[in-house]
């Protein structure tokens, strides 16, 4: 078993190599910026920064998330969510704006907070959130109608953080 240091590690690692290739100068905070594991600066000269969100099982369908992740969006500021398929094939990952996952996760859990358990209780907001890839079924309607649209655009395009100005 991976220890969840490296996994993070890996991911951070991961995508810092691929910003690298694309001509962006790319800095790993190791934990030294509280919301950032990345800051770059693209090619055009302008800062990014990223927060990866990593998971090692390539089954994975969801990302933990904290109640912070749902606002603090910035035009410059990014998730990359990287799933590493157990190390068996490349990575998969999403590059997704700040602003958009804030809107999932204050949209989702306003929702999810606001329904009763099954017993009729009310829910404990714990200060986790969940950013699904696909939203199982009980959360589906929580998330927009062309999530899987959506996320296609996501999918391995770096282009929006080469294109900020």
């Amino acid at each position: 078993m991976v220890s969840k240091q490296n996994i993070g590690n890996s991911g951070e690692y991961y995508v810092a190599s691929i910003l690298s290739a694309k001509d962006f100068v790319a800095t790993v905070t190791l934990g030294r910026a509280e919301r950032y594991d990345i800051l770059a600066v693209n090619p055009r000269g302008k800062t990014v920064k990223i927060s990866v969100k990593t998971r090692y099982e390539g089954k994975k369908e969801s990302f933990p998330l904290g109640i912070k992740d749902e606002k603090g969006g910035q035009d410059d500021f990014y998730y990359v969510l990287v799933r590493l398929n157990d190390m068996k094939k490349e990575p998969d990952y999403w590059v997704i704006p700040s602003k958009r996952v804030n809107d999932i996760l204050s949209h989702s859990s306003k929702i999810y907070f606001s329904s009763k358990k099954k017993n009729g209780g009310d829910r404990k907001d714990s200060g986790i959130r969940t950013l699904w890839l696909t939203p199982r079924k009980a959360v589906v309607s929580m998330y927009p109608a062309n999530w899987a649209t959506e996320l296609r655009g996501y999918y391995k395009n770096t282009q929006p953080l080469e294109n900020i100005v």
